[in-house]
């Protein structure tokens, strides 16, 4: 029995070595020495070493992330264009889930017919609102069932360039107080073919607001250029779109998530904006991160309560965060300044308290240190609101799409400001200032709007856009010593004359 034991043995060990050889002779047919290196080559070990896990700080471990994209009465084709193409580009590793959040649809299609299509997704679930709340209770409703570290909120009409997530994860990674977006590129709404991005980024845009509190888009400052070390660094925005970002889950919390007493939509982004500048955070645009998305003319679904839930929503983040400032908001909101003196906004006290928790800095520190860029109104102007002629009996306004360059009407006065809200500031112009800046310019004939030419320092009021309203009631303009007189298919100069009613104006 031992020498069957000791042949048997003696049997492996010979095979085991003649594996070896084969191996060797298969995988290795010159020598060792011919590669230079200075021992023999142990193939025994096998053709896969152990990684070194080594750590940097500016390669930190990515997080994963919950992609969150809430839907009402989207289009099938839409909505799974979507889904697709976050699983197509995401690393498996880094996507947890993809959480479809149902704002109340009411098209059967996307019921019971969606949950069953999107369990052979696996990690793509759907959770629904019973009643439709909008956009910012969906959110909330997304972020609370999410279990990756990172919420990555999208729209349901995007699709995503390969390549998109890791840039946001190692960011967030990098700076956890980070809330970032990608850059956006334009899906064309009828063909759904893409905008191709510019090369080399060297048309970014970043987000600003007007002190109508509305969002818009505009070319970075030459100092933010000059920050960036190349074109990859982020973009830092004083605003951000709203609908494409991610923010890690425990900063969201931390920040204050959206204001949960904000309906539908409309605000929820600019107030995010002041409230992460302000409390600490900074916004980024992300320019490794591309994301297509399309940008519809106007919404296809109705207000439940109204349009009037925008107003509500601005006042609430004005009230808490723009300190003095939301009086310039007011005068151009005549509906939000309504709602701000009877106090039909809501209760304030968790955002005022989470404010003071957080310690935030003033508005007055956000325009000087994060958008220095952005003109200030007067906070107390010497006149403003519609200007009212005595002669027509009508109002001063600015007309349908006039962006400048186009002459003034006369029109029923309504009270509602918007294109009949003007100012007459400190510097002696004369501003119809919702959005841009427009100043009323002086010319024979009829005038017209243009951009303001004084923009604060370093200028000044030239005397066609320079205006005296004397004790008559007459707006006289110093360029050409003529008033603004309302006879005429539009409003224009002549010489002056005190007992011409239509050279008469009331600010109201």
């Amino acid at each position: 029995m031992e020498k069957l034991l000791r042949r048997t043995s003696g049997h492996k060990k010979r095979q085991r070595r003649k594996s070896v050889a084969m191996r060797s002779t298969v995988l290795m047919p010159m020598p060792v020495t011919a590669f230079l290196f200075r021992g023999p080559l142990d193939l025994t070990a096998g053709l896969q070493s152990k990684c070194i896990d080594q750590k940097f700080k500016r390669c930190p471990p990515l997080p994963t992330t919950s992609v969150i994209i809430v839907f009402h009465n989207e289009a099938w084709s839409t909505l799974l264009r979507t889904v697709y193409s976050v699983l197509y580009s995401s690393p498996a590793i880094l996507l947890k889930e993809i959480i479809l959040v149902d704002d109340a649809s009411t098209d059967g299609y996307l019921k019971d017919e969606l949950d069953n299509y999107v369990k052979q997704l696996q990690i793509v679930r759907v959770v629904r609102q019973l009643e439709r709340k909008g956009l910012i209770t969906a959110r909330l409703l997304g972020a609370s069932a999410a279990k990756g570290d990172v919420l990555t909120f999208l729209d349901a009409h995007c699709e995503c360039f390969h390549g998109w997530l890791e840039p946001l994860l190692s960011r967030i990674a990098e700076e956890p107080t980070a809330v970032v977006s990608p850059d956006i590129t334009t899906i064309d709404l009828n063909t759904f073919e893409f905008s191709k991005p510019i090369q080399y980024g060297k048309q970014h845009s970043r987000g600003n607001f007007d002190w109508s509190l509305t969002f818009g888009w505009e070319a970075i400052p030459q100092h933010e250029k000059q920050r960036r070390k190349d074109e990859t660094y982020p973009i830092k925005t004083p605003t951000f779109a709203g609908g494409l970002f991610a923010i890690s889950k425990s900063y969201f919390q931390h920040i204050g998530s959206y204001d949960d007493q904000m309906e539908i939509w409309g605000g929820e982004n600019v107030e995010m904006s002041f409230r992460v500048w302000q409390c600490g955070g900074q916004l980024e645009i992300i320019p490794c991160s591309v994301v297509g998305h399309v940008f519809r003319s106007k919404s296809p679904h109705t207000f439940p309560k109204g349009t009037q839930v925008i107003s509500r929503n601005q006042v609430r983040l004005a009230e808490v965060w723009m300190d003095d400032y939301k009086e310039i908001f007011y005068r151009r909101n005549q509906q939000a300044s309504q709602m701000a003196r009877e106090k039909t906004y809501g209760d304030l006290s968790e955002r005022l308290q989470l404010k003071e928790q957080l310690h935030c800095k003033n508005f007055t520190w956000y325009l000087q240190t994060v958008y220095p860029e952005i003109f200030i109104p007067d906070l107390t102007p010497a006149f403003y609101g519609a200007i009212r002629n005595e002669g027509a009996q009508q109002c001063l306004d600015v007309g349908e799409n006039n962006h400048g360059g186009k002459p003034l009407i006369l029109y029923p006065c309504h009270g509602m400001g918007g294109n009949q809200y003007f100012e007459y500031t400190s510097q002696r112009d004369l501003r119809h200032n919702i959005g841009k800046q427009l100043c009323l310019r002086a010319k024979k004939g009829a005038v017209e709007l243009g951009d303001c030419h004084y923009t604060g320092k370093h200028s000044r009021v030239p005397e066609n856009e320079e205006w005296e309203r004397t004790h008559d009631h007459l707006l006289k303009n110093v360029a050409i010593n003529w008033c603004l007189s309302a006879r005429g298919e539009h409003p224009s100069m002549a010489p002056c004359n005190t007992a011409d009613a239509y050279q008469i104006w009331h600010f109201s």
